[in-house]
């Protein structure tokens, strides 16, 4: 007999955005019962957004970074704010600590290469779990890798079990630092093993990086900047020409992987106009790489609440229906946290969160290390 055990997890989300930290509970039994808890987002202090993202420039060698008293430093921060953010949240929602069973902790990542056998995310989960009382799981990315996965996306398995009941080809689409799309057929019986997903391009990192630098803001408002701008389809031709979108699924990107250096002689809005266009072609190259045309389009993550992007991923996905999570009554800017909570309770299971059609990996994997307190 399976186990009905419901668990309550807290999940932590710090995307490619490197922006703040969103915080989100669930009940779950790690499987189909889902019940979404509250959610919050708490913003990164300027001077740490500045920080983090100063690492993120650097060559990466894994073994000597980590040791340099820099790093050391910045995940000490990181894991504070964590904390934190987390004894604000339960305080703000009223949910007493001792409730909490599990904490899933995907941390800041830092750099992202498989080729190369690694993906490093910073927090120190140990002493967020000791500082807490609450054993934490992180570290879901390694056993993939190890595998021969590209340890990217995870939050799949998560998508679909929170739109089982959703009776139609779904294609959903996390407009993150990095867009990803996770697609599945709950028309038919599908099993795990038939959810197709992939990260499809960058997204708010490079438009918030070319906004930041090129202005005092940190993002475009409702894209009301990019809506003035005029579009250099020079620019997004040889974006697109880029080999990762000629390389056939399971694939993932880097936060690092694109720059904004071919936009440097433009007019700010032009370059967020330019960034927009492309963002949204990347998306119906990926459509292009389904099985079928999906009935809804479900967008979730910050770049939802660019109008304008959301105008053209309309105008460019036609054959789809495009819809927010809010039509079904969900945060879409916790769901990364919401996945992460439940991928927490996964690991306490030894459930499978990666297939061969998510990461590539030539089984399906339990993912995630579990941090006991002290």
């Amino acid at each position: 007999m399976l186990n009905s055990k419901k668990y309550m997890a807290l999940g932590l989300m710090s995307g490619t955005s490197a922006d703040g930290i969103d915080v989100a509970t669930i009940i779950t039994d790690g499987r189909s019962k889902i019940k979404l808890g509250p959610s919050d987002y708490y913003p990164f202090p300027k001077f740490f957004r500045k920080r983090i993202k100063s690492i993120f420039k650097e060559e990466v060698n894994i073994k000597n970074l980590k040791k340099q008293k820099r790093i050391v430093e910045i995940e000490n921060e990181f894991t504070q704010l964590n904390f934190l953010a987390i004894n604000k949240f339960l305080k703000k929602k009223k949910i007493k600590k001792k409730k909490i069973d599990v904490i899933g902790f995907h941390g800041q990542t830092i750099s992202h290469n498989p080729l190369k056998g690694y993906s490093w995310q910073i927090g120190n989960s140990k002493k967020l779990a000791n500082l807490l009382n609450i054993n934490v799981v992180s570290n879901f990315r390694e056993n993939d890798i190890i595998n021969g996965g590209q340890g990217a996306p995870l939050t799949p398995i998560f998508h679909y079990y929170l739109t089982k009941k959703i009776k139609k080809k779904i294609c959903f689409i996390n407009l993150g630092g990095i867009s990803n799309v996770t697609y599945f057929d709950h028309k038919t019986k599908t099993n795990l093993n038939n959810i197709l997903a992939f990260d499809a391009g960058p997204c708010c990192s490079l438009i918030d990086d070319w906004v930041t630098q090129s202005s005092n803001k940190k993002f475009d408002n409702f894209g009301l900047l990019a809506r003035k701008g005029e579009v250099k389809e020079k620019i997004v031709e040889n974006f697109l020409k880029k080999p990762f979108f000629s390389k056939l699924p399971p694939k993932s990107l880097d936060r690092s992987s694109f720059s904004i250096k071919m936009l440097k002689k433009l007019k700010i809005k032009d370059g967020a106009a330019t960034l927009n266009y492309f963002v949204a072609d990347t998306l119906l190259k990926a459509i292009d790489y389904l099985p079928g045309n999906p009935d809804v389009c479900i967008l979730s993550g910050g770049g939802r609440h660019n109008k304008f992007l959301v105008e053209l991923i309309n105008k460019k996905i036609k054959k789809s229906k495009i819809l927010l999570c809010e039509n079904y009554k969900w945060n879409g800017d916790s769901i990364e946290a919401y996945a992460f909570a439940y991928l927490s309770v996964r690991k306490l299971l030894n459930l499978p969160i990666t297939f061969s059609k998510t990461t590539g990996v030539k089984k399906p994997l339990a993912g995630g290390q579990i941090f006991t307190f002290i």
